[in-house]
């Protein structure tokens, strides 16, 4: 028996997170130790996010609230994320916006993480104009700060990632009509699997000089009080085309009806950029989210994980049917 279809992810609820008072009295030494002062209070852990590891914010006794990650060998995909986004942060160029590294270290087997805090909320539930807006300028930002990529920043690329023997398998099951669409994909999948396979397979010569999020989401963005996106949760940058980060965000914009073909027209993200490789880009995110669809999360993962990709891969999708004309 087939699981039902999700509906819409809500990106604030999708983590089951310990809160502060449950970790070991050595993570919280630990976080007093890098921070530079002890923790005097603690805000529930944030419910966004889809892994089981802690995320909150905490105020020290000196008066500054400090956001803490901190995972250990329960959540192993977070405890090595944790040291990847400590590495970039601390190489990333002036002018991007990410939160402030404040320190990080091991304590016994949990990895830590300190940031600045920033006061802000998920944007796109539903998205808004201004949030649009909002996202748009961080990009901008993002890629006039990080063009060229830093020498100093070594990193792969974002060909290199997409080159995935999950992808692999399911270009391959649509290319020759073996793959079972779940419920809730459509139906012109059947029918154009072999055109959406070679797709994908273009972005294999995916290029650029930009660093790239590579992970970008609702729920890896904050707009803050004063309407200014700020991009978090930084362990998948690459180099790649500076449009890429907020062409992941557009088949989301568009399932909830917004107009990206306009964005995309007037952003100068997408100025000289070849249609043929965001399509390619568009369809090797679809063929990665039908992967894997029925198996259960990673360790350490909930189930969310698996409502996001079902919805991604609809919307990612729907986005691409209506470029190519297959839909």
């Amino acid at each position: 028996m087939q699981a039902p279809v999700p509906e819409d992810v809500d990106y604030r609820l999708t983590s089951a997170r310990p809160q502060w008072e449950s970790l070991p009295a050595h993570v919280h030494e630990a976080v007093g130790r890098l921070a530079g002062s002890p923790v005097q209070q603690a805000s529930a852990a944030v419910t966004t996010g889809f892994t089981g590891a802690y995320a909150g914010r905490v105020r020290l006794r000196d008066g500054r609230e400090v956001f803490v990650k901190a995972a250990g060998r329960t959540t192993p995909h977070v405890h090595g994320a944790l040291e990847q986004e400590a590495r970039v942060l601390a190489a990333l160029p002036h002018g991007i916006p990410a939160p402030e590294l404040v320190g990080h270290g091991d304590s016994e087997d949990w990895r830590v993480l300190l940031l600045g805090a920033i006061d802000g909320h998920l944007p796109g539930h539903p998205w808004t104009p201004a949030e649009v807006e909002a996202a748009h300028e961080a990009c901008l930002r993002f890629a006039e700060a990080g063009t060229p990529a830093p020498a100093t920043l070594d990193v792969g690329t974002m060909a290199e990632d997409l080159d995935d023997p999950r992808i692999h398998t399911t270009a391959r099951a649509l290319a020759e009509g073996t793959f079972a669409p779940p419920d809730g994909i459509p139906g012109w999948l059947l029918q154009r699997g072999p055109e959406l396979a070679a797709v994908s397979r273009s972005a294999s010569s995916l290029t650029g000089q930009s660093l790239v999020h590579g992970d970008l989401r609702p729920d890896n963005l904050l707009v803050d009080r004063h309407g200014s996106a700020w991009i978090v949760d930084w362990n998948w940058v690459v180099t790649g085309p500076a449009w890429l980060d907020l062409t992941g965000l557009l088949p989301l914009m568009a399932w909830q009806g917004l107009d990206v073909d306009a964005l995309m027209a007037r952003s100068p993200l997408f100025t000289g950029a070849d249609p043929e490789e965001v399509d390619a880009f568009l369809a090797v995110i679809a063929v990665y989210m039908l992967s894997s669809l029925d198996a259960p999360p990673p360790p350490g993962c909930t189930a969310a994980l698996r409502q996001h990709q079902h919805l991604m891969a609809r919307a990612f999708l729907a986005m691409l049917g209506r470029r190519r004309g297959w839909a």
